[in-house]
């Protein structure tokens, strides 16, 4: 079979599609992590950290390390700014409190708040203030 030139486009514009495929295949295989307590997992600075929202509208942040082992960091105070979802969401600011209840890091709740859309949590890892965003409803990791 003899390639004539305007089948190179089309070998090129596959190959390149094959390539990114694999790239991120192999990237969620080398970062999908179970998120323990059912929330959203990020990874910043050699840390993973998990955050969900209960039903009461309190915010919950969990800090691991690399192997997804909790850590207890009763060393920081986190804050977390919260977007709702939906018509009239509102947008809270919670400072996040180590708890005794375990390597768990608590906030107030947030009044009316039924579901949320993304939150940033900020947080100072190995002497760097970090911001960690994380999104609810979006497909994939976020890494």
């Amino acid at each position: 079979m003899t390639m004539t030139k305007k089948s190179w486009p089309l070998i090129a514009a596959i190959a390149i599609a094959l390539v990114g495929f694999v790239s991120v295949q192999a990237a969620e295989k080398g970062h999908a992590h179970k998120a323990p307590h059912g929330g959203v997992v990020q990874e910043a600075d050699g840390v993973h950290a998990e955050f969900l929202v209960d039903n009461s509208g309190q915010p919950n942040l969990y800090l691991y390390d690399t192997s997804m082992k909790p850590l207890a960091r009763n060393d920081v105070e986190p804050r977390v700014t919260i977007k709702g979802k939906g018509q009239g969401a509102t947008e809270a600011t919670r400072v996040l409190k180590f708890s005794k209840e375990g390597t768990v890091f608590k906030g107030e709740p947030v009044q009316g708040l039924k579901d949320w859309d993304t939150a940033v949590v900020s947080i100072k890892l190995k002497d760097t203030p970090t911001n960690i965003r994380f999104s609810r409803h979006s497909d994939g990791h976020g890494h």
